[in-house]
C-alpha cells in the first residue's frame, strides 16, 4: 500500500463483543483523509500534504481489523473512563472505597481492560467530513462511579486540521459523581509510519511543569520545574537528542475553556509541522519507546514492523491520577456538569508555518 492510499474499509467489516465494527473515512476539500475504526474509536490513517504538495500518511496504524486486534491496543484508539495509570487500581471518593481491574502490574491504565480502547462505539457519518462516536460507560463494565454517555466527534476542517470533541454527560441522579479523563493516543510520524523514526522531529511543548511519576510512571502529584530539567521542552528540541518520553507536562495558559496552542511539531525531512490546541489543562508526551518491544512483531500498514520511537504521542487530558492525588484538580462529571473538551491537531508545511505563542 503507497503512502498516500486510503485504508480499505472491507478489511474491517466484522464483529467484536456482538457489536459491529466498521472503518470509516473522513474527507475534506483541503485534500486531506482521515480513517478512523469504531472499535476503540482508533485513528488508523490521517492523510496530509509534505512540503513539496505530495498527500502521506501522518499516523501509525493498522490496515484490517484482524491486525488492530493483534495489535497495541491504544494505537490511535480514544482513550477512557479514565486516561494514565491509576495507583495499585484503587482509589476512594466521597467515602467509598473502588478497586479496580488492574492491567499494568498493579495498576490500572487507560481506563483498564475494559476501557474504551478495547469498546466498540455506535457510530453516525452524516457528512463526509464528520464522525460522531458514542459509548456508555457503566460501574458494572469499568468499576468506576457512575453512569457516563461519551459523545465523540471528529471533524476536518480547514487547515487542515483535525478536530477531536467530546462531551460526557452523567445519565443518572442517582448515581455517584464519575472521575473521568478522556485522550486522544494517535501515534504521528510527520515522514510517515516506517519511513524514519521521530528522532529528527523537533517538539516544543508550552507547559509550566513536569509532573512527578514514580518508578511506575504513576503520577505522585508533586510538580518538577521544568528549569535544567533534561525533558524541557519549552524551546524546540530534537527528539533524537533526548531520552524517551513518557511523561505529563502541566500545560501553560488558561485551560477553563480556553482553546490555545501547547505544542508544535516539525520534520525537517518531510516540512510537515503540527501544532496542537487544546482545552485541557495536561498533555502526555509519548515517544514511543515501548512500541514493538513484545514477544511479537507489531505488524501495521503495508507490513511495516513498528519498532521504538516509530511514533509520537501528544494527548491533551485531565491530571493522571488525580483521584489519588489530592494536590491534583479531579474532573468529577455529575448530572449537570458534563466535561466537555476539543483538541484540534493542526497540520502544515514549513512554508506556512510560523511560530505560536501559548496564551
Amino acid at each position: 500500500m503507497a503512502a498516500h492510499t486510503p485504508l480499505n474499509p472491507q478489511r474491517f467489516f466484522g464483529e467484536v463483543g456482538g457489536e459491529p465494527v466498521a472503518l470509516f473515512r473522513l474527507r475534506h476539500a483541503s485534500g486531506m483523509e482521515v480513517a478512523v475504526c469504531n472499535l476503540g474509536a482508533k485513528v488508523l490513517q490521517i492523510l496530509v500534504p509534505d512540503r513539496d504538495g505530495a498527500l502521506g500518511d501522518v499516523a501509525l496504524g493498522y490496515d484490517s481489523l484482524a491486525a488492530l486486534q493483534a495489535g497495541a491496543p491504544s494505537m490511535g484508539a480514544f482513550i477512557g473512563r479514565v486516561a494514565g495509570r491509576i495507583a495499585q487500581a484503587r482509589y476512594t471518593l466521597d467515602g467509598t472505597a473502588y478497586a479496580l481491574e488492574p492491567n499494568a502490574g498493579p495498576h490500572s491504565i487507560h481506563g483498564g481492560p475494559r476501557g474504551s480502547r478495547h469498546r466498540v462505539f455506535s457510530a453516525h457519518q452524516d457528512t463526509p467530513d464528520a464522525l460522531t462516536l458514542r459509548l456508555r460507560f457503566e460501574p458494572s463494565v469499568d468499576g468506576h462511579p457512575g453512569i457516563l454517555d461519551l459523545t465523540l466527534n471528529y471533524r476536518l476542517i480547514d487547515g487542515p486540521t483535525l478536530v477531536v470533541e467530546h462531551e460526557a454527560v452523567a445519565v443518572c441522579n442517582a448515581s455517584p459523581d464519575s472521575p473521568a479523563s478522556f485522550t486522544p493516543h494517535i501515534f504521528f510520524n510527520l515522514d510517515g509510519p516506517g519511513e524514519r523514526l521521530i528522532d529528527d522531529h523537533h517538539l516544543q511543548v508550552f507547559a509550566d511543569r513536569l509532573l512527578a511519576a514514580d518508578a511506575d510512571n504513576v503520577a505522585t502529584g508533586e510538580r518538577t520545574p521544568l528549569n535544567g530539567h533534561p525533558l524541557d521542552l519549552r524551546q524546540p528540541r530534537r527528539l533524537g537528542n533526548l531520552p524517551d518520553i513518557d511523561h505529563a507536562y502541566e500545560l501553560a495558559g488558561s485551560p477553563n475553556g480556553g482553546l490555545r496552542c501547547v505544542a508544535q511539531a516539525h520534520s525537517p525531512a518531510s516540512g510537515r509541522t503540527l501544532d496542537v490546541w487544546t482545552t485541557e489543562p495536561v498533555m502526555q508526551v509519548y515517544t514511543a519507546g515501548a512500541l514493538g518491544t513484545g514477544a511479537t512483531p507489531d505488524i501495521g500498514k503495508s507490513g511495516v514492523v513498528h519498532r521504538p520511537r516509530a511514533g509520537l504521542c501528544l494527548e491533551p487530558q485531565q491530571y493522571p491520577n488525580a483521584v489519588n492525588c489530592p494536590s491534583f484538580p479531579l474532573m468529577r462529571v455529575a448530572v449537570g456538569q458534563p466535561y466537555l473538551a476539543r483538541t484540534e491537531y493542526r497540520f502544515g508545511t514549513e512554508a506556512d508555518s510560523s511560530t505560536t505563542k501559548p496564551l
